[in-house]
């Protein structure tokens, strides 16, 4: 949006419900600064653009009773001898809280809130399990723990899902909302969908540069139709294609 950036993720810092996908349950959040997409793309007379990410409903709350925590910290501290459980409770004052005036605390934090304390505990953040010997401070602390309680178990799948939506006013006067959407399903026990939609497009590329398809050299965008459209072509015969569809608006102006 127009001269507004983000430095957090939750519902304050604009996390709102994505319903342009039926059969999702998602939500959207501004991505850093939009803005510089306007020169890049050529679309300076835009009103409003928009850069976001998609997650499943209910991230950004997940994300934001971390930082609630303080556990986004890259502060150096001795963190030797400590579990998840001594740490989670000296981050809310006092390591030798019982467990539950552990649970009061959190309540407190959270103010009421009954997801953010059960995102606490399904991410073992209450267990007792130590912390990594040679990790200094908190937010490392946090990636290591991540890393093992998210991990994809054998056999589940991920997905990729993208949307570009733009609305245009023609010379006519008629509004209409164009629309391209692109999911992609990881395979079970196969290559994942972020494997499929970030290594194949590199592939493309290199294959197009040694056929001598793209002529550039240097740090190269892949802004002009030359690049982009014979790419497009190929990823869809791997299956990554888009579907577009096209809405009028219901009320012109």
């Amino acid at each position: 949006i127009e001269g507004v950036t983000s430095s957090g993720i939750n519902a304050e810092y604009g996390a709102q419900p994505f319903e342009v996908l039926p059969g999702f349950n998602l939500e959207c959040y501004p991505n850093r600064d939009s803005t510089i997409y306007k020169e890049a793309y050529g679309i300076e007379s835009a009103h409003t653009v928009l850069r976001g990410t998609l997650r499943y409903r209910g991230y950004s709350s997940a994300m934001d009773s971390l930082i609630q925590l303080g556990l986004f910290s890259s502060k150096q501290r001795d963190l030797s001898g400590y579990t998840w459980n001594t740490l989670t409770k000296e981050m809310l004052g006092n390591k030798n809280l019982t467990n539950s005036e552990l649970r009061r605390k959190l309540t407190s934090l959270f103010k009421g809130d009954k997801y953010k304390v059960a995102t606490i505990k399904k991410l073992g953040l209450l267990d007792e399990s130590p912390l990594p010997a040679n990790i200094d401070n908190t937010m490392d602390a946090l990636v290591d723990k991540l890393a093992s309680s998210l991990m994809m178990p054998e056999g589940e799948t991920d997905v990729i899902i993208m949307n570009h939506s733009v609305g245009v006013r023609l010379p006519s006067g008629k509004c209409e909302t164009h629309r391209s959407n692109l999911v992609v399903y990881g395979e079970e026990n196969g290559w994942s969908a972020m494997a499929k939609t970030v290594g194949l497009p590199v592939g493309i590329a290199a294959e197009m540069i040694m056929n001598g398809e793209i002529k550039e050299r240097g740090l190269v965008l892949p802004f002009s139709k030359d690049i982009y459209e014979p790419m497009i072509k190929k990823l869809a015969l791997e299956g990554i294609e888009e579907r577009r569809e096209v809405e009028c608006d219901e009320f012109d102006f």
